[in-house]
């Protein structure tokens, strides 16, 4: 399957006041190709709320070209399509359509996907269903400092996108196949999934002791983020094997935190953090070097 994810960002309250596109083609094997083009809006005028959003002014969109010019850029990527936007029911599709109004172009025929609608659809009890949530469920490393780049966010989306396809085998208008969301749904996805994240909290609060002492981990306030390869879904298994070493489990990340283990995925915030409070970390091959002895028991 092939399909194009795009965001617009706005200069202004104007539908039709686009300022840039971001288009990410993806196929079964994930992203092809990635832009961003810049629009000059009409007259060019842009709200200070809405630079603030994005970073892009006046000054940036001056010389560049109107949406009929880019339109023939992207033509081949949407027209004919399948194409995806987060929020795309309520903002991408509704704001590509103005476009081709405002400047009197014929509208394109394509099959639109909105990644929020269906998420609202297959995880009904998530506490929200902006893209950086999704991107955290499906263990997408998502930059806050990135958001609103209209590139980043389509391939965010697009990512997703991918991800809701190979869990529920969409059928062919997108929506889930209805035995495959059955069985999800009893599985519980988002519990599986976030309660991987989790550790016992009798290995927070613990009523036993460790097994070993006089180990690196003995008596160290230690902090897990991320997934690692060795434990694959076992944050818990990796939490035990620290507390039997002796090991203090934290859940945050405080002055008192000694050391961090930082796994793939682990989020923007956590890690200026942890540079901001110079606190140690340390990697997968590391800790597997400190722990191998552990791992068969």
């Amino acid at each position: 399957m092939r399909f194009t994810s795009i965001d617009f960002e706005k200069a202004n309250n104007d539908s039709c006041s686009v300022c840039s596109i971001g288009v990410s083609v993806f196929n079964d094997k994930g992203l092809l190709f990635s832009n961003t083009y810049l629009v000059q809006p009409p007259g060019n005028e842009y709200l200070d709320l809405h630079t603030s959003i994005h970073g892009i002014t006046a000054e940036d969109t001056c010389g560049q070209p109107y949406f009929p010019e880019i339109w023939k850029r992207i033509r081949e990527d949407i027209e004919e399509e399948i194409v995806v936007a987060h929020n795309g029911s309520t903002v991408e599709f509704p704001i590509l359509k103005s476009l081709f109004t405002f400047y009197e172009m014929r509208q394109p025929a394509f099959k639109p996907v909105c990644t929020q609608q269906l998420s609202q659809q297959l995880f009904p009890y998530l506490k929200n269903h902006k893209l950086s949530t999704l991107a955290e469920l499906f263990n997408i490393e998502f930059d806050e400092k990135l958001h609103h780049d209209a590139k980043y966010d389509a391939e965010i989306a697009g990512f997703i996108f991918m991800k809701m396809n190979q869990l529920f085998r969409l059928n062919s208008d997108f929506q889930p196949d209805r035995q495959a969301k059955k069985i999800t749904e009893k599985k519980n996805f988002f519990s599986e999934n976030f309660a991987s994240k989790k550790v016992d909290a009798s290995l927070i609060y613990p009523t036993s002791k460790p097994k070993y002492e006089n180990h690196y981990f003995y008596a160290k306030k230690i902090v897990i983020t991320g997934e690692f390869t060795a434990f694959p879904k076992q944050r818990n298994r990796l939490a035990q094997i620290l507390f039997d070493c002796g090991a203090d489990i934290n859940t945050a990340i405080s002055r008192q935190t000694d050391l961090v283990l930082v796994g793939t995925g682990a989020g923007p915030k956590k890690l200026e953090k942890i540079t901001a409070l110079s606190i140690a970390v340390m990697n997968e091959v590391e800790l597997l070097e400190l722990i191998s002895e552990f791992m068969e028991e």
